[in-house]
């Protein structure tokens, strides 16, 4: 008999309290910029609802959905639905928003690329109306 390992990667860390996200959504940091690496990991925990706001990086980022199910979208696309095991590999300073779905958790690792000190540019929170569309 098989079972799925159902044990979370990381632990859930710290509640985001910055402004750039709507719902509960944490941070576990894993490995901080320095001088070896221009980039930053962490795993962050979006709980059904949760997401960021509209942003984009100056250097691109990566997102590896390691748990659950999610929702990626770029503006002006329609939304897309990621889940575990899924890569999306986001170019540099196109405008998106992720997180997880009206009904869903979902975890993912973000490597997330430094220009100089910025690895990101928050922009307006999605709405209610943009965030129900992309479930449909």
């Amino acid at each position: 008999m098989s079972t799925e390992n159902t044990t979370t990667l990381f632990p859930k860390g710290e509640k985001l309290t910055n402004g750039y996200f709507t719902g509960e959504a944490y941070l576990q940091l894993l490995l901080a910029k320095d001088k070896n690496n221009d980039f930053v990991i962490g795993s962050v925990t979006f709980e059904a609802g949760a997401r960021t706001n509209w942003h984009t990086h100056p250097k691109g980022q990566v997102l590896i959905v390691t748990e659950g199910e999610g929702l990626y979208q770029e503006k002006g696309k329609p939304a897309q639905s990621i889940k575990k095991g899924e890569i999306i590999n986001i170019p540099k300073n196109v405008e998106h928003w992720h997180g997880a779905s009206a009904g869903s958790k979902m975890v993912h690792i973000a490597i997330t690329n430094y220009e100089g000190e910025v690895n990101a540019v928050w922009l307006n929170p999605v709405t209610d109306a943009e965030f129900s569309e992309a479930n449909k």
